[in-house]
């Protein structure tokens, strides 16, 4: 019987000892665990703000001008048409643009160009961004936007046929500008960017819309950009690529306007960004003799 209860007295220390150790463990555990979200809380506070630094650096790096021309008032879009007329894309650029499909691509296409008072009756109301970071304030009916005076341009898309090459996938190349040589193409050790305002009215089939491709870097814009209204959208690169070519690919119908594209030196991040070619890059007003050249 001595035995038998010195074995129990044992197991229940034993017990006793892991109930205690668990509990220590425990005890170890959540204070780890907020030492861990204490940490993590610190890490997000000094990642936001080095965030904000870079923001705040990007906002005060200059601006360089556009190495595309005539992306203000795309004079040279539907030029003669009076806006809001819907052209044949083939018929409706003009030097420095270019269109064409692509081998063996078929399709019904128009492009229509309008002026910011036009917006709201072909279903493009600005939303609370495009107001507030692209277009002065609302003034009235005949002088809509406080000094704003910039065309949009929509794209009705509809691709029947693919390429020769490939069935499923037609391309038709829009707004085109341009096969610059550089040191070399895809090379520099420097970054550029491109940007532009977007905003999708329709989609279907697996089209899908690059406002900036090859010379510079990538914007994609497809269904997952459908019904947000106007977005600004940038992209950088190392260097240059080859030509200025943005394309509409896949099969299926698109519908989306473009405003105010730019490509250019340099690295601004999400701030909202615009210069001309030529001139006084931000105004898009060339210089007068009296100014000088």
């Amino acid at each position: 019987m001595a035995l038998e209860q010195d074995i129990a007295d044992l197991i229940k220390s034993a017990n006793q000892l892991t109930d205690t150790v668990d509990g220590k463990v425990q005890d170890i555990t959540a204070h780890l665990n907020q030492k861990k979200q204490e940490i993590d809380t610190k890490l997000t506070a000094k990642e936001q703000a080095v965030d904000a630094k870079i923001a705040s650096f990007q906002k005060a790096l200059p601006l360089g001008p556009n190495m595309l021309s005539d992306t203000k008032h795309f004079a040279y879009i539907n030029a003669g048409q009076p806006e809001g007329t819907a052209v044949d894309v083939l018929q409706s650029h003009a030097a420095p643009w270019s269109c064409f499909y692509y081998q063996g691509t078929e399709g019904v296409s128009t492009v229509t160009k309008l002026n910011t008072s036009m917006l709201a009756q072909h279903g493009l109301s600005p939303n609370d961004d495009f107001k507030t970071r692209a277009l002065g304030d609302y003034r009235s009916e005949s002088n809509t936007y406080y000094g704003t005076d910039f065309k949009v341009v929509v794209f009705d898309v509809e691709i029947t046929k693919g390429r020769e090459t490939d069935a499923n996938n037609g391309l038709l190349f829009v707004i085109n500008q341009g096969c610059p040589t550089f040191t070399g193409w895809t090379r520099g050790e420097f970054l550029t960017q491109a940007s532009c305002w977007v905003n999708v009215l329709e989609v279907s089939g697996n089209m899908k819309f690059y406002p900036s491709s090859n010379r510079s870097a990538s914007i994609r814009v497809d269904n997952s950009d459908l019904n947000k209204g106007w977005q600004y959208k940038h992209a950088t690169r190392a260097g240059w690529g080859g030509c200025h070519q943005p394309i509409f690919s896949g099969l299926g119908k698109m519908k989306v306007a473009i405003a105010l594209p730019y490509i250019g030196m340099g690295d601004h991040g999400d701030n909202m960004i615009w210069a001309d070619s030529v001139g006084h890059p931000y105004s898009h007003v060339g210089p007068t003799v009296v100014e000088g050249a």
